[in-house]
Order: C-alpha cells, then sequence, then structure tokens
C-alpha cells in the first residue's frame, strides 16, 4: 500500500479582517497555526450596521474562544420578543423568543463594528496588519504568494479570502468579474433609539409593506 503525504499547513494569510476572517484566524491560532490577517483599512473604524447572530453562529463563537459570547451580549440586544406592523404601524402579531430556552443562546443583535472590535480584541496587534491591500496572488505546490498595493508581499501555506464583495482573491482565482446586481437592495443603519421612537428594548420590530 502507497503512503501519501498530506501538505502541512504551518503558516495562513487571511484577507480581510472582517467578523469572518477574525473569527477564522482565532480558532486557528488555538490549534497551533500561525494565522495572521491582512486587512485594506488603515485603521478600525466604526463602520456598518446592526446584524443578527443565529445560535450557531454564537455556539461558533463560544467554542473557539470560550468566554466570547458574554462579552457579545453585554454589547448587543438579546431578542426576547417578534414584533410585525403594517406600514402604517398597526400590529399584525408579537410573538416571544424561544431561542435560550430549546437551544442554549438567544438571537443576537449586534453593531457589525462591535463585533469586529470585540474579536480583533482577543488576537495579538502584531498579527492584525491594516493597510494591507491584497491586489492578488501567485502560487505553487507548496506555496502562495500574496501581493499588496503597498509594495508588500506575504508568503503562505495557506492563503483564505475573507476580502468581501470586491474579493481580490476569489477575483484572483477564478476571475468571474464584478458584482451582479439582483435588482434589490437593503437599506441599513444604526440610529439611536430616543422617545419619539418608542421602540421596546430587546425587540425586532418588522414593518410589512408594499415595499418589503
Amino acid at each position: 500500500m502507497r503512503e501519501t503525504s498530506q501538505p502541512v499547513v504551518n503558516k495562513v494569510a487571511i484577507i480581510g479582517a472582517g467578523p469572518g476572517g477574525l473569527a477564522t484566524a482565532i480558532a486557528l491560532r488555538k490549534k497551533g497555526i500561525d494565522a495572521h490577517v491582512y486587512e485594506r483599512a488603515k485603521e478600525f473604524r466604526p463602520v456598518g450596521a446592526g446584524l443578527g447572530l443565529q445560535v450557531n453562529g454564537l455556539k461558533c463563537l463560544d467554542a473557539i474562544q470560550p468566554g466570547i459570547v458574554d462579552i457579545l451580549k453585554r454589547s448587543g440586544c438579546q431578542v426576547q420578543r417578534v414584533t410585525v406592523k403594517t406600514s402604517t404601524g398597526e400590529t399584525i402579531r408579537t410573538s416571544e423568543s424561544t431561542m435560550t430556552e430549546k437551544y442554549g443562546q438567544p438571537l443576537l443583535i449586534i453593531w457589525w463594528w462591535r463585533l469586529q472590535q470585540i474579536l480583533a480584541s482577543v488576537l495579538s496587534p502584531e498579527v492584525i496588519h491594516l493597510n494591507h491591500c491584497c491586489t492578488g496572488f501567485e502560487q505553487n505546490e507548496n506555496t502562495v504568494i500574496t501581493h499588496f498595493e503597498n509594495g508588500k508581499t506575504v508568503q503562505a501555506d495557506l492563503l483564505i479570502g475573507a476580502d468581501g464583495l470586491n474579493s481580490a482573491v476569489r477575483q484572483t482565482l477564478i476571475g468571474d468579474g464584478q458584482p451582479r446586481y439582483v435588482g434589490s437592495m437593503s437599506w441599513r443603519a444604526v440610529i439611536e433609539n430616543n422617545n419619539d421612537l418608542l421602540l421596546p428594548p430587546n425587540e425586532v420590530t418588522l414593518m410589512k409593506g408594499a415595499l418589503t
């Protein structure tokens, strides 16, 4: 019987310091792999809108970094109730969330930037390389070399593309062109909940109308 050797992965380059890239780096470094994150932005800034972390996502984060879910819960909104209303504000239905009782974790709403900030705090500063805009990569049987706009290159055993919609990694790998508009869009924003809005805490309100 012929033995086959598997490639050894000691060093990993991750392109993109969003939640996906940062969580991947945390998980890999827990396994002793020298994973580094390369981000095009010059600094972390309060950008993005709110997002929902489902039960499976929270369980995954807890598996790779025990205790981090408690920090996320203190920084976000644990949904206890979901209300659906018409475009004129009339309530269609209200239901209590039973996710925690059923699955052990809630639906958690959190600011994208706050999630990024918490994940980044787990990693050492020297692991996250800002101002590194990926322009492409080249590879052979043993290594992959990533090129950056600032003229630097990084050699690794494995490259992971987590660089979002306009991914340079995806473009180099399969060359599928620009994203294709499919006829719908989402307007997202983070606003302060003042007394004029009268939105209850820990509740998700969905407005159903002609445009939804």
